[in-house]
């Protein structure tokens, strides 16, 4: 109603039919949210009671039949599944995970499975294990039915629609950059961090570097665009690498926004070809939706306190973790795949009153009911 009444004081010639569109747009969003409220929470818990209710038995099954039953429905699948036992049933077994990991965190699922299409687009994916699934689970309800199809509904939709563009754009990115002069890398080089102080002056806190630091920068952007679809894997390790770094350099995360405005804005400059731009903006703004997510995920209490290199707020820090968890809070954060160790970063960044605050805690020895204990094991195990 709010937004309503801001529309129809800015729109001079606003009428009846701007108000059936505005209308008609807004009560199918109300009632598409509202046929999803309290459903989420409890579709996520009677798949976490199905899962956990199926025994070793009952997974090998999942895992065997799943392959059958896909390759009866399409058997033309069998040409793209011929990877050994060991890593099939790795692929069922994530397959399964993936469904709880929808539900518990779906903004990291639209990273991942964004990743996964840029892998195996074009490959055979079984989307239906209802049939296998139902022959194990005996209360298999109605429940469970629209769970597991509103999952993977989900997940064919993403997937179709990343069909048949990553090789279109690649080729089309592979062109762009490939045609770029001196003089136009030279623009991109220079023209980007105008662009992104202009709509940002706060990110000028951050870049301090020389010029030449911040020309391979953002030569090393430009490459990553590309390296994304080349080799999707590896990148999502590197960026998940790269995340944990400016965890320790303490940069807002509100920041990549409008520097991916500002790189799309210095690319449309330099080419009138749709398709080059569209590829670029999409892999840009998914290496910031995975470097957002790595920074949220690593910027613990502890590494602020670094940041700050406050003692004060390092002991009371680690005084939040839980029984038997204090050592590692301080020894490793890890992200997936990637971990940074929290005393190292202290050191290697000057951060000298928080590192040593950090030492002195894991040689402080402490009482545990019946026993005694300190960290010096778990720091020499950390960094031998």
């Amino acid at each position: 109603a709010v937004m309503l009444a801001s529309l129809r004081s800015l729109v001079k010639d606003w009428g009846s039919l701007h108000e059936v569109s505005w209308s008609w747009l807004w009560e199918n969003v109300e009632r598409m949210i509202k046929a999803l409220m309290g459903k989420p929470a409890i579709q996520e818990a009677a798949l976490s009671k199905l899962f956990g209710s199926l025994d070793e038995k009952s997974q090998n099954i999942i895992r065997r039949e799943v392959y059958s039953k896909f390759f009866a429905l399409a058997p033309a699948g069998q040409d793209y599944f011929k990877q050994s036992t060991t890593r099939l049933f790795f692929i069922a077994d994530r397959l399964v995970t993936m469904t709880l990991d929808m539900y518990k965190d779906p903004k990291r699922m639209v990273e991942d499975i964004s990743a996964l299409g840029l892998r195996h687009v074009g490959y055979g994916i079984p989307t239906d294990l209802s049939p296998s699934l139902r022959s194990l689970v005996k209360d298999w309800g109605s429940l469970h039915e629209v769970s597991w199809s509103w999952l993977w509904e989900n997940v064919e939709r993403m997937i179709k629609a990343l069909m048949g563009k990553p090789a279109v754009q690649e080729a089309a990115l592979s062109a762009l950059f490939g045609n770029l002069d001196e003089k136009s890398q030279n623009i991109i080089r220079r023209d980007v961090y105008t662009k992104f102080f202009a709509l940002a002056p706060a990110g000028q806190d951050y870049f301090k570097q020389s010029t030449t630091r911040l020309f391979f920068i953002a030569d090393r952007l430009v490459t990553m665009t590309l390296d994304m679809y080349k080799d999707p894997k590896r990148m999502v390790e590197d960026i998940s690498a790269l995340g944990l770094r400016h965890v320790g350099y303490g940069i807002p995360t509100d920041l990549f926004g409008p520097f991916v405005t500002a790189c799309v804005q210095v690319i449309r400059t330099l080419t009138e070809d749709d398709k080059a731009e569209e590829a670029f903006r999409w892999s840009l703004s998914l290496i910031s939706r995975i470097l957002t997510r790595v920074i949220n995920e690593g910027s613990t209490i502890v590494m602020k306190a670094i940041n700050s290199n406050s003692a004060k707020q390092l002991r009371k820090a680690v005084g939040c973790a839980p029984r038997g968890r204090r050592a590692l809070w301080m020894l490793n954060i890890q992200v997936g795949t990637q971990s940074i160790s929290p005393l190292m970063w202290a050191i290697e960044t000057g951060s000298l009153e928080a590192a040593k605050t950090i030492i002195q805690d894991l040689l402080t020895i402490r009482a545990d009911r019946d026993r005694y204990y300190f960290g010096m094991d778990i720091m020499f195990e950390r960094h031998p």
